[in-house]
């Protein structure tokens, strides 16, 4: 008598998360409609080890690994693949929380749809209740834009990862979920739920927020890759861009059009700017 196989690996990385985020992100797991799952939980040197949040929960669908050292984002992942044993593998990080329907709407998603190798949705961030979206069916140009393929809220094919071997680049400090999805739509097709699944949360601690610089430069680098696997024509590149910023400030509100705060890099250092009707006033 053979093991069944388990549906879904829900992969969770985690690193110096406070114990009431990691108690609330796993809940969401084990709360899930859809009940096929393992949680594979891999800390990667934290200063206050999770284990004792993770054993609280007595629950052996729970499967604690520890890095002997930190190894950085990109290899935590990589590592987490490896040790994935469902058919589904899904993306969780650990101060995040997962709608109660989302583990069964993306199963039944990639159950009934084979020819996608992944499947996203959209996310609502917390506290600030902002609702970020992607487009259903993300082309290669449409990444020149951006990442159109939610990493909190994705769920692979673990046949496919394997295929194609679609793996984090563990030289990447920042970006990597980024430039892995950018280079996976190149191989498969991948698709976004047009509903809220996840609900991110906006830490002010995370590499989004203090490791602004190094992301915009990691980004033009995959952007700039895109544009030359579309075209070598220099012209047409810078052609395509604008057509795309063109695109995305149409998505924009009337009211983040007239008045917005933002930081922006000169090179040396990190300038507040406002701008209010297309006016820019850098404060000091």
């Amino acid at each position: 008598m053979t093991n069944k196989i388990i549906k879904v690996s829900v992969l969770m990385p985690t690193y110096n998360t406070k114990e009431e985020w990691l108690r609330e992100s796993i809940e969401s797991v084990l709360n899930q409609t859809f009940q096929d799952f393992e949680i594979i939980i891999l800390d990667d040197g934290s200063k206050n080890s999770p284990e004792l949040v993770i054993k609280s929960f007595n629950d052996d669908r729970i499967k604690f690994h520890i890095n002997e050292k930190n190894l950085g984002v990109g290899k935590t992942r990589n590592k987490l693949l490896e040790l994935a044993t469902g058919e589904y593998v899904a993306f969780q990080d650990s101060d995040d929380i997962s709608i109660s329907t989302r583990l069964e709407k993306q199963v039944r998603f990639l159950d009934e749809n084979p020819e996608f190798s992944g499947v996203s949705a959209w996310v609502e961030t917390f506290p600030y209740n902002k609702i970020l979206t992607n487009i259903s069916e993300p082309k290669i140009i449409d990444f020149i834009g951006g990442c159109e393929f939610s990493q909190p809220c994705s769920m692979l094919r673990t046949s496919d990862i394997k295929k194609y071997d679609l793996k984090y680049n563990d030289e990447l400090m920042t970006s990597e979920d980024y430039d892995l999805w950018s280079r996976s739509i190149e191989k498969v097709r991948l698709y976004n739920l047009q509903e809220v699944l996840l609900k991110y949360r906006r830490n002010p601690n995370s590499l989004v927020h203090t490791k602004k610089k190094e992301i915009a430069e990691a980004d033009l680098i995959i952007k700039q890759r895109l544009l030359d696997k579309l075209t070598d024509n220099k012209k047409l590149q810078k052609d395509l861009v604008k057509i795309i910023s063109k695109h995305s400030q149409k998505q924009s509100s009337i009211f983040e059009k007239l008045f917005s705060i933002r930081n922006e890099w000169d090179g040396l250092k990190k300038n507040k700017i406002i701008q209010i009707l297309g006016l820019k006033i850098v404060l000091k």
